[in-house]
């Protein structure tokens, strides 16, 4: 019992609680400052490195007098490759025999620029990486894990026949417009045709052969 009178000595927790607490207080200042300097960094940053993301490609189709452009997606489903499915929004321009397709996933991330013709295929990455290759169905399936008769499609995105080509099972629809055929062993269906400013196009083709299905959703043709 303390005699009346006498002082109490602060006890050993009571004389390092408060060093303790404003030396946490400090670290907390400390952090919060060096925080809010990263996230200006940041902030400074991140705009100078998407632009230099973006401006490695080029204008798509530049030099190219297309005969079509459209943007749409693309879906891939491919049970005998260890991708397995695939999907991506695309911008096409075609010019006779020669293409430049860029196609993206979702935020536009992962761009990827197809360009060549019926013989040749150049993939570029959006940062520049480029692969070359004579056979444009193989470079597709090797870079990208999947791969489209693209010298073919761009005339069945039309609602056309491929030409030079034999077709059978035939049919069309009460105005004429084909729905379904088979070419080059692709099971091949058009539907939801549509009148655009370009002229009447089917907005979705379905062609599947084998384990391979690519669906084709077409949303926009523009006059290029």
């Amino acid at each position: 019992m303390r005699t009346p009178g006498t002082r109490v000595r602060p006890t050993n927790a009571a004389m390092i609680m408060p060093p303790i607490i404003a030396n946490l207080t400090l670290r907390r200042l400390r952090g919060r400052a060096v925080m809010h300097r990263n996230t200006l960094f940041l902030i400074i940053l991140l705009p100078s490195t998407l632009l230099s993301a973006c401006a490695v490609l080029p204008p798509l189709g530049d030099g190219l007098a297309a005969d079509f452009r459209l943007r749409g997606k693309i879906g891939v489903r491919d049970q005998s490759s260890p991708a397995g499915s695939f999907s991506a929004s695309f911008d096409w321009i075609q010019a006779g025999d020669a293409f430049a397709i860029e196609l993206w996933g979702p935020l536009g991330q992962g761009r990827t620029r197809l360009t060549g013709d019926d013989e040749a295929l150049t993939v570029t990455d959006a940062h520049g990486v480029t692969l070359a290759g004579k056979s444009p169905e193989a470079l597709m399936q090797e870079h990208l894990g999947w791969s489209a008769p693209v010298h073919v499609l761009q005339y069945w995105i039309r609602g056309r026949l491929a030409p030079g080509q034999n077709a059978t099972a035939l049919e069309r629809d009460a105005d004429g417009h084909l729905t379904r055929f088979e070419q080059l062993g692709w099971a091949v269906e058009l539907s939801r045709w549509r009148q655009s400013a370009a002229g009447t196009f089917p907005s979705r083709v379905r062609a599947t052969r084998h384990d391979r299905r690519i669906t084709v959703v077409c949303k926009e043709w523009l006059s290029d």
